[in-house]
């Protein structure tokens, strides 16, 4: 892509090294250009210039030139140096005309009265033919002529008709002789077979003797019990084993104690597939080996804190029977209503102990006495405390609530390594209001940089498994950290810094950014007399845009044109880079085109050094 220059380019008397004119094939490539535009003709090999409207081949006329003569050609130069004009005439002597000739020794010469040429043929020798003779070419035997304009054609009319001179014939092998007769004149082949009825003749040619045939008794093949022949009589019968169909039935018995079913015990087949034997087998189910006995069920009074049960016979089966249910003195208590539809009754003491653990699926209600634990445990449910009215009392969680508001419940230690324990996550734990955690192992917990003594206090109840947001925490910084850079809020360090506040904004919780600079050290200007801070002048054949770099919008009040480098690209398409008159004056810099130059064709790219 070409450099685009838009003003002139001055190089000072310098050399332009190196340099080749632009190359087009003619005008028309070349197109309109301004006066004293150059381009190579590479069709013409000629340097052209637009003058006056047109392009003109550059040069100042013939400078030298010089004629010679020939043999035969005179050249004769009229004209001027500047604009030469050549006359050309044959050299030779004699006169030219109609009945005359140039001759090799350059003069004109009459053509001679007669003249003789030479004329042969296979036979009868040469002829020597005068001038004005006419030669006739005659066709012959089987030759015919005739002539168009210039042309004879000569023609042949029996190139595919010939006689037979001779006919001669032979064969391979003895079986067939063949004899020609008149062969010269009128030839006539005889063809005689040779050899008996007992012979064929082989591929060679030659009689062979059939060879002996061994012969049988058997006339046919007859198919048999799943066998088909196909071809019976001969000569080649072919023999198939037919298929067989399989008819497969289905059967159901349900047999009762001592009764029999019949199953394949096992099959015999040949080494060709064929079923050889099939042993059935007789099952015997067993008789029944045991009798039904029904039970009677008394209850009666056993000893202290039991109940007897009485299994009395009322069927076949024989044998009776007690079961006895017994309790505990501190744990079951047993009784029962005796008599054939008693009852059998399971409760508790007044007074229960249990010596293991006691599982409650709902809510223990304590209406009177005293609730004392001597050892360890936790509750799982809901335990209801009445509001302590003594100084020996149990509070209760409002009690607690209104005396610990705002304290919350130290949990322990976190390692921001590992987040252990989950704090962050799916698999968060659960935590309460005011719950709060000691750092004790550096690391990053939800974008935040934590070091051991830091402080994570949950700002609402938490849900196990709930993925919680940095909003669900709230972390104290318990030392004075150098404030550090991030991409975000959350992604920042907090810490201990200074900043200049012309330049920089600074939250509560420590986000720092820049505030918008008036004194910007780079800026992209539109060259466009629509913007307060550049003029456009057209005059004298030149566009001049000025850009006013001390204006608030671009470097601020002070900026200095000296100061400003500058680069100018199109405004449009592949923004290339252009050139064009750039110069520096006070808080401005201006911009020098050739011609008339639209707003916003182009712009300017600034750096404020």
């Amino acid at each position: 892509m070409a450099i685009n220059f838009l003003n002139n380019v001055d190089l000072n008397q310098n050399q332009l090294i190196k340099a080749a004119i632009e190359s087009q094939v003619n005008n028309a490539a070349a197109g309109t250009g301004v006066e004293g535009q150059l381009y190579f003709d590479t069709t013409l090999d000629v340097l052209k210039v637009w003058a006056g409207g047109a392009w003109t081949s550059v040069g100042g006329g013939v400078e030298t030139l010089t004629v010679n003569s020939t043999t035969f050609v005179n050249l004769v130069d009229t004209g001027t140096v500047a604009d030469p004009i050549l006359t050309a005439s044959l050299s030779a002597t004699g006169t030219p005309g109609a009945t005359t000739y140039l001759r090799g020794d350059n003069s004109w010469a009459a053509l001679p009265a007669a003249y003789t040429w030479s004329i042969q043929g296979d036979t009868g020798g040469t002829l020597t033919v005068a001038s004005g003779t006419t030669i006739d070419i005659a066709g012959g035997t089987n030759v015919t002529t005739a002539r168009s304009g210039n042309t004879i054609t000569i023609n042949s009319t029996d190139q595919f008709v010939g006689t037979v001179t001779s006919v001669s014939a032979t064969t391979a092998g003895d079986a067939l002789d063949v004899a020609v007769t008149s062969a010269t004149t009128t030839p006539a082949l005889a063809f005689t077979w040779a050899g008996t009825g007992a012979q064929y003749i082989d591929g060679t040619g030659d009689l062979v003797t059939f060879p002996a045939i061994p012969q049988g008794d058997v006339t046919g093949v007859n198919g048999g019990t799943y066998i088909t022949v196909t071809n019976p009589s001969g000569p080649v019968p072919t023999v198939n084993h037919d298929s067989t169909s399989r008819t497969d039935t289905t059967s159901a018995t349900s047999p009762g104690y001592g009764g029999t079913f019949t199953a394949v015990d096992s099959v015999t087949s040949n080494s060709t597939g064929h079923v050889t034997a099939l042993n059935l087998k007789t099952i015997t189910l067993p008789a029944a080996d045991d009798t039904n006995t029904t039970y009677t069920l008394p209850t009666s009074a056993g000893a202290a804190n039991t109940a007897v049960v009485t299994l009395t016979p009322g069927g076949s089966g024989g044998g009776g029977g007690s079961v006895t249910f017994s309790g505990t003195d501190d744990e079951i208590r047993v009784s029962e209503t005796t008599g054939a539809n008693g009852t059998v009754i399971v409760g508790l003491p007044a007074d229960v102990t249990i010596t293991s653990d006691l599982t409650v699926g709902d809510n223990v209600t304590l209406t009177g006495g005293n609730l004392s634990v001597t050892g360890t445990g936790s509750f799982t449910g809901q335990v209801t405390v009445p509001t302590a009215n003594t100084g020996t009392s149990a509070p209760n969680l409002a009690q607690v609530e209104l005396l610990i508001a705002g304290v919350g419940i130290f949990q322990g230690s976190y390692d921001a390594a590992t987040n252990t324990p989950a704090l962050e996550g799916a698999s968060n734990i659960a935590l309460n209001t005011g719950d709060y955690f000691v750092v004790s192992v550096a690391g990053s917990f939800l974008g935040e940089a934590l070091e051991p003594g830091d402080f994570i206090f949950a700002n609402n109840d938490i849900a196990a498994g709930t993925s919680p947001a940095l909003s669900n925490y709230t972390v104290v910084q318990a030392d004075d950290n150098v404030a550090g850079a991030g991409a975000s809020d959350g992604a920042t360090q907090k810490g201990v810094s200074g900043f200049d506040s012309d330049h920089f904004t600074v939250s509560s919780n420590g986000w720092v950014q820049l505030k918008p600079q008036s004194n910007a050290n780079a800026a992209r200007v539109v060259l466009n007399s629509a913007l307060s801070y550049v003029t456009r002048v057209e005059a004298g054949g030149l566009t001049t845009f000025t850009v006013s770099v001390s204006d608030a919008s671009l470097f601020g009040a002070g900026a200095v044109g000296q100061n400003t480098k500058a680069e100018v690209t199109e405004n449009s398409g592949d923004y290339e880079t252009v050139y064009a008159g750039v110069s520096r004056s006070g808080g401005s810099i201006v911009f020098e085109f050739k011609g008339s130059v639209a707003n916003s064709a182009y712009a300017t790219l600034l750096s404020y050094v």
